[in-house]
């Protein structure tokens, strides 16, 4: 006859193994029932002390603004923010936040420096044939090597501009979209744009 054992590994949500404070025995496991997340002890360092071993979430966010926003130019081909508040999606979200320097941004909040793959992108108009750009930056400082430039044509065609990166951000670091009009000062209307950010995993 074959005989089956059940075990389950040591467990409690983050707040009751943040209160206990235990240290685990040498290669004994514990998980934080709501994040997923788990240690593995050492029998030396306390649970506040230890790594986790693998975050059993991905940290992500993705931000947006699909209404019409000015953008003010003042100087030809000068890479700005664009001033304008996005909507972060709270339903996709995890470890990330709407950014507080560029509310047209995400802000890393998951306690650890992570790598991640981002995207943005912003379809725009200033008038007709013209040139505009958009660069990622993080803290607020570009990424030049993320620049995308795209022609508006003319009738006013909206220029489709995307950019990806990977960035690393350590814990409450930014990343947002710069933009410029490289033809001339004309306000730039944003017909819509969005930032999304997604944890790269070894």
């Amino acid at each position: 006859m074959t005989t089956y054992t059940r075990f389950k590994l040591r467990n409690g949500t983050a707040a009751e193994w943040t209160a206990a404070n235990p240290v685990l025995l040498v290669g004994e496991i514990g998980v934080e029932t709501d994040t997923r997340r788990y240690k593995i002890g050492d029998g030396a360092i306390a649970w506040a002390g230890l790594s986790y071993y693998i975050d059993g979430v991905a940290i992500r966010g993705q931000c947006s603004k699909m209404t019409d926003g000015t953008i003010d130019v003042t100087t030809k081909g000068a890479y700005i923010t664009t001033g304008l508040t996005a909507t972060l999606d709270t339903d996709t979200a995890y470890g990330m936040v709407l950014g507080i320097d560029d509310a047209f941004g995400l802000r890393n909040t998951s306690g650890s420096t992570k790598l991640f793959r981002i995207y943005g992108s912003i379809d725009a108009t200033d008038g007709n044939n013209s040139t505009l750009g958009v660069k990622l930056a993080k803290n607020g400082v570009a990424i030049d090597e993320s620049e995308c430039r795209a022609f508006t044509g003319s009738g006013a065609q909206e220029a489709k501009l995307v950019t990806s990166w990977m960035v690393e951000l350590d814990d409450g670091d930014e990343i947002s979209l710069l933009i410029a009009n490289h033809s001339n000062t004309t306000d730039i209307v944003l017909k819509r744009g969005r930032v999304i950010a997604v944890e790269v995993r070894a």
